[in-house]
């Protein structure tokens, strides 16, 4: 498939017709902006079609970067996971990115966790989760932190937060 019928599939779950697919096809910046913003119909098909994109790195980062928008919106983060879930099966990096989202979002949301499950997240999971928790998942970050930044992040003072999905820190655009 050319990269330009690729881009008129895309905009087809998107219903997307102010674009131009040549310009999108030229330069992997505007597409990846252009999949960011997509607001599509069916947000698993979409993601299905953006992880078929020929340039790979550029699609899984545009698909990490719309995991950490939903996630931090507010909503039902849970359930659009679990819709799109399958479409990130094959990928273990965006796999283990959603479920790390999903962890994040349980610890904010007031759910108990598994401590074992904080423990096995990766680095980014436990950074994220040090810069803002408080009570013993701290504690458990500062005696068992991955890494020594991680600890170091645990010793921080902060004030008191409330824990819900509108707390989340804003993502960081490139």
């Amino acid at each position: 498939m050319k990269l330009v019928d690729h881009i008129a599939c895309v905009a087809a779950l998107t219903g997307c017709v102010d674009h131009d697919p040549v310009a999108l096809a030229a330069d992997e910046h505007l597409r990846f902006d252009w999949y960011r913003d997509a607001r599509p119909r069916d947000e698993r098909a979409f993601l299905e079609a953006v992880l078929r994109d020929p340039d790979k790195a550029m699609a899984v980062s545009a698909v990490a970067v719309r995991i950490g928008a939903k996630a931090t919106a507010k909503g039902d983060f849970s359930a659009w996971a679990e819709k799109v879930a399958p479409a990130l099966a094959h990928n273990s990096f965006l796999r283990d990115r959603l479920a790390e989202w999903r962890l994040v979002r349980e610890v904010f949301e007031g759910r108990p966790v598994n401590p074992d499950v904080v423990l096995s997240a990766s680095d980014w999971a436990q950074r994220k989760l040090a810069a803002v928790v408080d009570g013993e998942l701290l504690m458990l970050l500062a005696e068992h932190g991955r890494t020594r930044r991680v600890r170091a992040m645990t010793r921080i003072p902060r004030p008191a937060r409330p824990r819900d999905a509108a707390t989340l820190p804003p993502l960081r655009r490139h």
